[in-house]
C-alpha cells in the first residue's frame, strides 16, 4: 500500500511539473482578435495571407504540386475544417511550394498567385 501511495505521488508530482502543452491557432483564436482575417485550413493547421509582407518577399516561391482546394468560404469560425476559407473562393486550388515546404503554400486566385504561411505556436 505505502508503495502505491509513493507511485502516485511521484506520478502527481511529474504530471504537476510537465510544461503545458502548447496548442497552435485555430480559426476561432484567429477569427476573434481579426474578424477580416484572410486565412485558410490545411492538414488542420491555419495559414494566413502574407503575399504583401517583406520577408516572404525575399524568396522566390515556385508553385509544386496540387495539395487540394477551397471546398468552402466562411466567415464563421464554427467547425471551420481543411479546405475551407474565409476569403478565397470555392475551387481556388492550392499548392505546396519549393519542394513541398509546408511552411509556405501557393494559392492561385483571380490570376495571381497568393502565398499563405502557416501561423504555429511558440
Amino acid at each position: 500500500m505505502r508503495k502505491l501511495l509513493i507511485c502516485n505521488l511521484l506520478f502527481l508530482v511529474l504530471v504537476g511539473c510537465a510544461p503545458a502543452i502548447n496548442t497552435n491557432p485555430t480559426a476561432k483564436s484567429i477569427l476573434k482578435e481579426h474578424s477580416q482575417a484572410d486565412i485558410l485550413q490545411y492538414n488542420q493547421l491555419i495559414y494566413i495571407n502574407a503575399t504583401n509582407l517583406e520577408w516572404i518577399k525575399k524568396v522566390e516561391y515556385n508553385k509544386s504540386e496540387k495539395i487540394g482546394e477551397i471546398v468552402k468560404t466562411t466567415s464563421s469560425s464554427k467547425n471551420f475544417k481543411d479546405f475551407y476559407a474565409t476569403k478565397l473562393k470555392s475551387g481556388t486550388e492550392i499548392f505546396s511550394t519549393n519542394d513541398h515546404d509546408i511552411h509556405i503554400i501557393m494559392v492561385e486566385s483571380e490570376g495571381q498567385q497568393l502565398l499563405y504561411t502557416v501561423l504555429l505556436e511558440g
